[in-house]
């Protein structure tokens, strides 16, 4: 790995952990075992790294999509909504993904952080907004924007309760159930 992305992914594990006001440059230059020359070398200051390290998790949410939008193009509506959620339940049971969905919900809690990043959070929404209405749209009982809306949001609030939870948290059944429920809810 090279070193600009060592420092990512220092960034990263050390902000989930301890939270991006508690963590200082010099800590991710000991964790990624670089110096303070070449952090600033590559990021203008902590926020440009954030906004890396921000865009790191943006890619890998994003292939979720990508993986979905390869594999559905000749399904119907229902089994594309299926894969779709699948996908992303998938990408967050992750053990790799885990702590990104971790430090992404405690950005979004920080008012600093967030307006540091609302532009790709905005950006980030629309990519799922747009994903799941084009689904949606094909879906007669459906209001693809108003269900998008609401499957984003009970999505996050699954997230939410399953990345600060025990491991006990019953993800899968919960995904099941989640999935069994839109497919009711939209007449499936």
């Amino acid at each position: 790995m090279d070193k600009k992305k060592r420092i990512i992914e220092s960034a990263i594990t050390l902000f989930a952990t301890n939270g991006y006001e508690n963590t200082s440059v010099a800590a991710i230059c000991e964790h990624s075992n670089v110096s303070k020359g070449l952090v600033f070398h590559h990021f203008k200051n902590k926020d440009g790294l954030l906004r890396e390290v921000f865009m790191r998790m943006a890619e890998i949410i994003n292939e979720v999509g990508d993986c979905v939008e390869n594999i559905n193009k000749k399904q119907n509506p229902k089994d594309r909504l299926i894969n779709y959620l699948e996908q992303i339940f998938l990408s967050m049971a992750s053990a790799e993904h885990k702590l990104y969905y971790q430090f992404d919900f405690q950005i979004l809690c920080q008012r600093s952080t967030r307006a540091l990043l609302k532009d790709l959070f905005d950006e980030r929404y629309q990519l799922m907004m747009t994903s799941f209405e084009e689904i949606l749209s094909d879906i007669p009982a459906a209001i693809p924007q108003v269900d998008s809306h609401i499957i984003i949001a009970e999505i996050d609030g699954i997230a939410l309760n399953y990345l600060f939870a025990n491991n006990d948290y019953p993800l899968i059944k919960i995904k099941d159930r989640f999935i069994q429920k839109q497919l009711l809810l939209l007449g499936l």
